[in-house]
Parts: structure tokens; sequence; C-alpha cells
């Protein structure tokens, strides 16, 4: 589907065209790659109908085609080296122009990936398409895989603190989100785009206001609850606090469990955990941001409660869970969860979170579904339980995809299977380590693919070859490609050769679309710009292309017709009485003079 979108933006004259694109060509020359599915993207080759990519490997080579400058690829091996280069086809499928090769390296995957990773069901029709991003939490980092179960990117541990690295999110920004030491916002090459200034356990996600919620870990001393267990004097008390904070990591809310909670309200189990002179006392494991209902969801584990909090207030509005923990009784039911994790809201508004059943009898893990209605107690809508063999007393989630199954993450077990809405295992992958151990894996999701934010464009007037580009037009035709699954904001931007801003226009773009845009007419008295063109949440992709504009032989004074006024402006600087525009000397001998409207009366005629 093509959107097509004209936008008449009165700018100055324009240019003569040399084309400078930053990060011109992906994958860059030389460069190592933590991923197999790869996003390649060329600078554009004036006339091409199509373009056609070869991929070199030892001493063989792959052929792919696409319709625009960039494609998405994942025929690639680990621990692989390999040459590409990009050629343009007219509407012939004849070869115009090609780019020299470029080279890159697939890196070996970690030493200690787990060597035990297999699906073992896998049903093509009814399970959703994708990769899955999981944690290997007890292996300190996390990875993507295909739907065969096999190792498309993994996330390189040694580049953060304590080498340690869990994913709690991708973001339709490209970029992960995971902690280790603290909480971060990665890219693909596991570089640290942002950093908490506080430590972070659990969980770190980003809101859809660019702001990041984390869970921070908190403590104060206070008496010892029950004295017949760890005796008259005080102890210290393990709380959290739920942290908001911005990209410059000013902290913009804040919700700390000792402001709102009474230390009445406690779990006995935890007291002397983990030293008896401490008590383990909310051990939070989720934080989800509802912005549409301003409403913040926590998961405090040891209190097997799950509250809703009113962002603009911070008052709680609802505490869900075990009464035997809890001052204030919100509802009539309690769904008898226990211990649960990742509580977060479906698109549908409901509750859902991975129910671990610890202490239970009998003790099983679970999904539920949990749907509020005003004025009236939650109903239970839908319940998964995992079979016996997936018990997991710590760690879990549970995920809604698009195709409305649901991915559920099994903790200690090694399994993570995807259940349709009749309750059959579509999907199921497990994961061992060599000696037959289970992996842990905390969380897991399932997207399209590693690029929700890939995009390129093309100038469709435009003349030359790169990096020396030309247009004679008084306008430019941009065409932006969004190769994502992820509709984006897309802007651009022209600035002229002072630097100063003379046409800006923004579009959302959907998934697997492009738009059209013309930009005109141009000022006159320009003739080098830069275009600009990047997504309002990724400003670093940028790409950018320098150009100038071709003046009409003989239109001296540039209104794109070369007639009898061009003429008297000749006859003027002849005389001294105008300045040279630049493009007066016609006849290119380095002087002006009568043999210039000689040449300027032949073009006249000739038209």
């Amino acid at each position: 589907m093509k959107l097509k979108r004209i936008i008449q933006i009165p700018i100055s004259i324009f240019f003569l065209f040399s084309w400078c694109m930053a990060l011109d060509s992906l994958p860059v020359d030389g460069q190592s790659l933590n991923y197999t599915q790869i996003f390649f993207r060329w600078p554009q080759i004036v006339g091409s109908d199509s373009y056609e990519i070869t991929i070199h490997h030892n001493m063989d080579f792959s052929i792919y085609s696409s319709q625009n400058n960039s494609i998405i690829l994942d025929d690639f091996s680990w621990g692989e080296e390999y040459s590409w280069e990009a050629c343009g086809l007219d509407e012939f499928n004849n070869s115009i122009d090609c780019y020299a090769q470029h080279n890159f390296n697939i890196n070996v995957l970690p030493l200690n990936y787990p060597g035990d990773v297999n699906v073992i069901t896998y049903n093509e029709v009814l399970s959703s398409p994708g990769i899955t991003i999981l944690d290997y939490e007890s292996l300190n980092f996390s990875a993507a895989l295909n739907i065969n179960g096999e190792a498309i990117w993994f996330a390189d541990r040694t580049n953060f603190p304590l080498s340690k690295i869990i994913v709690t999110g991708f973001s339709k920004n490209g970029n992960f989100m995971g902690y280790g030491t603290f909480g971060y916002e990665f890219n693909l090459d596991s570089e640290i785009i942002f950093q908490t200034p506080h430590s972070v356990h659990h969980s770190i996600i980003k809101s859809n206001n660019e702001t990041y919620f984390s869970i921070g870990g908190n403590q104060e001393t206070h008496l010892c609850p029950e004295p017949q267990i760890c005796g008259d004097g005080n102890m210290i008390w393990k709380g959290d606090s739920f942290i908001e904070v911005d990209f410059q990591g000013e902290i913009l809310w804040e919700w700390d469990a000792f402001d709102y909670l009474s230390l009445d309200e406690y779990n006995s189990q935890w007291i002397g955990y983990p030293t008896s002179e401490q008590i383990d006392w909310t051990h939070s494991n989720s934080v989800f941001f509802d912005d549409a209902n301003n409403i913040v969801y926590v998961s405090m584990r040891n209190l097997s409660r799950i509250t809703a909090i009113d962002y603009t207030t911070k008052e709680i509005i609802w505490n869900l869970g075990d009464s035997d923990f809890m001052d204030e009784e919100f509802f009539t039911a309690d769904f008898g969860f226990s211990h649960q994790h990742s509580a977060q809201i479906t698109d549908e508004g409901n509750l859902l979170f991975f129910d671990n059943g610890r202490d239970n009898n009998p003790e099983l893990s679970r999904c539920l579904e949990i749907e509020f209605n005003d004025n009236e107690d939650p109903e239970l809508v839908w319940e998964y339980i995992l079979p016996d063999s997936m018990l997991t007393l710590s760690r879990g989630e549970c995920d809604r995809l698009l195709n409305g199954n649901t991915l559920i993450s099994a903790g200690r077990t090694g399994n993570v299977i995807e259940v349709d809405d009749n309750d059959e295992i579509v999907w199921h992958l497990r994961a061992k380590i060599d000696n037959g151990l289970n992996v842990n894996i905390y969380r897991s999701e399932r997207v399209p693919n590693l690029y929700p934010h890939a995009f390129s464009f093309e100038v469709n007037n435009l003349e030359g070859s790169y990096p020396n580009y030309s247009i004679e037009d008084n306008s430019v035709g941009l065409t932006i490609f969004n190769k994502g699954w992820s509709s984006q904001l897309f802007k651009f931007e022209l600035f002229d050769n002072s630097n100063m801003l003379v046409a800006s226009g923004e579009a959302l773009i959907p998934s697997n679309n492009e738009e059209i845009f013309m930009i005109g007419p141009l000022n006159d008295g320009i003739n080098t710009y830069t275009l600009n063109v990047f997504t309002d949440n990724r400003i670093d992709l940028q790409q950018s292309v320098i150009f100038e504009k071709n003046m009409m032989m003989g239109d001296l004074n540039e209104d794109y017709i070369v007639n009898i006024l061009d003429i008297l402006i000749m006859v003027n600087i002849i005389m001294g009485s105008l300045d040279d525009p630049g493009n007066a000397d016609i006849n290119d001998d380095n002087l002006i003079n009568i043999l210039d409207i000689v040449v300027l009366v032949n073009i006249i005629l000739e038209d």
C-alpha cells in the first residue's frame, strides 16, 4: 500500500546536489554483529527501478531483490565472515551501477550459551509468527530466537557492569529495556543508550511518554513484627520504591512502600530472610504504567498482592490478593493467587499476570486474566493452569500476543509455551544447559523481527551518482519507506547552507508502507541544502543528504525559463550594472561578453 502526501512549502531557490548520507550503508563496512537477522541499507542509485543485493560467503553467493534501497535478511550463520554489494536495475532488470563490496562478520555465540535449546511443539497454522525475545536469567544474558528455537541475537553482557543484562522489554524504537546493576536502554549492538542513576531490580519499562519506570530497593530499620520469631529488637525491613525518571535521570515520580503501606501488612514467612536480621518485606517484581488511565500497577510478590496506584495522587486505588497480609480488603474475591509475577494490562484493559502458586494446596502455576467492572467485584475471565512439570515457585510471565494467543514463561523449568484460545499448546520451547539442568527463563515476548524501526528514503527526482548528485527541478520529491513492523512518526527537515531551517514536515507511516512528499517551491539564491529524515523517538538513527541545485543554462534570473529577460540581464552584466549570478559565462571561456549573448540567443531559438 502506498500513501501519498503532497506538501507545498514555500522555501527558497535550490541546488546542485552532493549527497552525504550519515550511516550511508548498513551494516557498516567491517562491522562485527551479535545477530544473524540483518537490516541492509545503501544509498540510492539514480534511475533504478529495483535493486539486487548479492551476499558473498566463502566461495558461494546468494542474490536477493528489493524494490527500494533497503532489505531485511536472515540467512546467516554465527562465527562467519561475509561481504555484500548492492546494484541498481532498470525496468528491464539490466544493471545500472553497483557499489563496492562491504564486509562484515558475525560473532560466535557466547561460550555459556545453553547447549540444548529445542522447539518440541510447533503448530505453524495456529502459532503467532515472529521471533521470541527471552532472558536466560541464570546465565546473566538475554537472546532472541526464531520460531525454530535458533538464536538470531544475543546481548553482550560484557558491556554491562558485573557482566549481567536481563531484558525486560523490547521497545518499538528498536531498543531493549533491561537491568543488571542498573536499569538500561540499549541497542542491538548492546551499546547503552540510557542508564538509571539508581540501582534497579526485577523490572524497568519505557512508557509511551518516553520516561522510564523501574523498581528500586529500599530499606528501613523497624521493630521485629513477631518477637517469637526474631526477638524484641529492631531488624532491617527490605522494601521497594517505584521510580519514574526522564532521559536525563531526573526523578519525575516516586512511590515508596514505606510511605503507603502499614508495617502490619507483612508475610511472616519472609521474616529472617535473607538473613536472620532482615525481613524481605515486599519483594516487588514488576511495574506497569497505564498512561490511558493514569494508573501504575505493581506486583509485590512476598505480599501476594497486586496494587493499582493513582499516578496523580499516589493513593492506592485497590489492592488485590491475599487478605491475610492486607489491612483493608477492597474486593470479596482474591482469586487465590500466591507469589505472583509480571502484572500487566491487556489491550482490552484486563489484568494479566503469572501466578506461581507457592504454598497453595495444591501448588499450581497458572496464568490469570481478570476483568474489572465499575462498582463490581473483579471477575476471572481466563485461566490457564500449566502442566505439573512446569510448576515454578518463582519467576514467570504471561504475554498476550497479537493473534490472541498467550506466550508463557515457566520460570525455573526452562520452558516457554504458547497457548491458543482453546488452551492448546501450539508452540513449546525447552532450554537446558549441557549438563541437563534447566535454564531459568524469567520473561519472554514475541515480536515480528528485530527491526520495528527500520527505514530508508529516496529522492525521486535525483540526478548524478553517489556521492555527487544533482537536481534541476524547483522542488524535491521525497519517498520514505517504513520497513519496520511498528508505525512510526517520520519527520524531515531541510536546511540551507547557513544551517537555517527552511522546510520541515512529518507523517505517521504505518508498518511496511511508504509515503511521498513534494517539498517546494524552492527559494532563490540558495544552492546547497541538507535534508534530514528521522523518527521522533530515534533521532540518533537520522539519515541525511546534502545536495546542490543545477542552474538551468542561460536562466540568469532563475525563473526556470530562458527568454528575452535573460538577454537583458546579460547585457547589464556586460555593461557592469549587474553582478554575475554565477552562470553568465555560458560558453565557459572565463569571459562574459557578446559571445555569451550569441549562445544565449541560440538556446532561446532552439527551444
